[in-house]
């Protein structure tokens, strides 16, 4: 997102209003975009002005049983007869929604990896972003095929390398298909897997003067983990347990 994108956007942002993926779209932009992080600090600086200065009332006593009695429970009743049924999620992709969102919020806080940190969490960040996305507007691919001798001509004279596309099948990753999307500012080959129902979407983009190498991150069963091989960067997303993300990496590596 630029920077006429992201401004009007600032003050939904601020109150809560967007949804995961263009949150994280406008974090990563105001990581680097000085003019465009000073709107967003006085916007929330702002917005903690207008809660200080708004009155608040205390709720009247006896009101809690009131409404209590109103919906027919006993307000003296033990507390797990008043205690709300839990929630269930509706897919199982608001889950994995979610548990994103406790290690994005980690994440673009500033937690870093050596001393390229900075870069290394914006593109982790931009990765699992562009997971998500595929996943929630249904976009997982622009060509579906799990041929490979398909999907690899199809990014020619759409990118300006050759991203190795490998199926994977005999190791247990099929080879879903691809689309094009973007990484550090630039275009990337996005390679879709499968390991039973869950998607794997692989990143790849030329390494070019600063690999990025082996790195991973793991929290509450959502994982991506980085590599350099043969002259490209790779980075694969998933829900998938981490042993398995990394023996997919493996048989990428080995395979290529």
């Amino acid at each position: 997102m630029d920077c006429d994108a992201v401004r009007p956007l600032l003050a939904a942002d601020v109150d809560g209003e967007l949804d995961l993926v263009r949150r994280l779209e406008i974090e990563v932009h105001v990581r680097d975009c000085r003019p465009c992080a000073r709107l967003q600090a006085g916007a929330r600086s702002w917005q903690g002005a207008l809660q200080k200065a708004m009155p608040r009332h205390a709720a009247p006593a006896g009101l809690a049983e009131r409404i209590a009695q109103a919906v027919g429970e006993d307000p003296a009743g033990p507390a797990r007869e008043r205690a709300p049924a839990p929630r269930r999620w509706r897919a199982p992709l608001l889950q994995a929604t979610a548990l994103a969102a406790a290690l994005l919020i980690g994440l673009l806080l500033g937690r870093e990896w050596g001393g390229a940190g900075s870069r290394v969490g914006s593109l982790f960040a931009e990765a699992v972003a562009g997971h998500l996305r595929s996943l929630q507007a249904s976009h997982l691919t622009d060509v579906l095929s799990g041929d490979q001798h398909t999907v690899k001509p199809w990014f020619a004279g759409k990118l300006d390398f050759s991203p190795p596309v490998l199926d994977l099948a005999a190791a247990g990753f099929g080879l879903v298909g691809g689309r094009l999307d973007r990484i550090d500012g630039h275009a990337a080959a996005a390679l879709v897997f499968r390991r039973r129902e869950h998607v794997i979407n692989l990143f790849v983009w030329p390494s070019g003067s600063a690999p990025l190498g082996e790195r991973q991150l793991a929290l509450d069963g959502f994982h991506a983990r980085s590599w350099t091989h043969a002259g490209f960067d790779c980075l694969a997303v998933s829900e998938i347990a981490d042993a398995e993300l990394a023996a997919f990496a493996a048989a990428f590596c080995r395979g290529s």
